[in-house]
């Protein structure tokens, strides 16, 4: 198992922040990793630059390197979710989830944010006022669920695949479940102790998924593009947003589920695709 810290940091700019229009933490990412290698060149105590890299990599884009796993790419340590907390777009509300041991580090990463809204953030390149506004190991709470679960979907959960399909305009449990089941498997190995889905218990998981009835009960395919300013490279952000209602036994699920609303599904979860809310009804 492994725990979740939450930091909570709010930007503001007098004259507005220009961010991601869909997405707006899109925007923080980028510039979060512009100024983790600003803070690990200049305020931590490593002297060669083969180390620094090493560093940045692991936080940044770890990977199996070396491994001929058919996925290359491994888990961050962190993913990233915020909102406007004014009207006006002139204050986001930024919060950095931390898995496991990276919630031992919570001042580098204060450090990191200070850094990036010093370098100012977005097209316009605003000048932020920065503030931390929160910290907390997030409470892990394991109700006695009923036989109706809702899921709200607030931003697009991208490329999430069952058997080969991707699904774009709704998330079927038996598509939730094991995606969830890899995702925080991987959390755990990487950065917990490593003791979730074992002796089988993850298989059984994705399995008995199949038996749960699912309904769409509104949303359907969100549409986004994220350009890199760094490369020009574009990537389109296409998932689904929007409420599913699930049916069945939740009661085998109730380990890894209480996840489901911290970790963010899908791919470019950092960016802050694929964040949830759960709640028995």
């Amino acid at each position: 198992m492994f725990g979740v810290r939450k930091l909570s940091y709010e930007f503001s700019s007098p004259h507005g922040l220009s961010l991601h229009a869909r997405i707006p933490t899109i925007t923080f990412r980028g510039a979060f990793g512009y100024a983790l290698a600003q803070v690990i060149a200049r305020y931590t105590n490593i002297s060669t630059l083969e180390d620094q890299v090493a560093l940045y990599r692991r936080i940044f884009m770890p990977s199996n390197e070396g491994d001929e796993s058919r996925n290359q790419d491994l888990a961050r340590p962190f993913v990233m979710r915020g909102y406007y907390s004014r009207p006006d777009n002139r204050s986001f509300i930024l919060e950095l989830l931390l898995f496991g041991i990276a919630g031992q580090y919570e001042s580098f990463f204060d450090t990191v944010m200070d850094v990036m809204a010093r370098m100012r953030i977005g097209k316009q390149q605003s000048k932020c006022y920065f503030l931390k506004v929160g910290s907390e190991e997030v409470p892990m709470p394991d109700p006695e669920p009923s036989s109706d679960l809702a899921v709200e979907f607030l931003t697009p959960c991208v490329r999430l695949k069952h058997q080969g399909r991707v699904y774009r305009d709704e998330i079927p449990f038996q598509v939730l479940m094991p995606r969830l089941v890899d995702r925080v498997m991987e959390l755990d190995a990487l950065y917990g102790d490593g003791s979730l889905g074992k002796d089988g218990q993850a298989v059984e998981w994705k399995r008995l998924s199949s038996a749960v009835a699912s309904v769409k009960l509104s949303g359907d395919i969100y549409h986004s593009l994220r350009t890199s300013g760094r490369t020009g490279q574009q990537m389109r952000l296409d998932g689904f947003v929007g409420e599913m209602q699930y049916t069945g036994d939740f009661t085998p699920f109730r380990e890894v589920l209480r996840y489901l609303p911290w970790v963010n599904l899908g791919h470019f979860n950092v960016f802050g695709c694929g964040w949830c809310r759960m709640n028995y009804i």
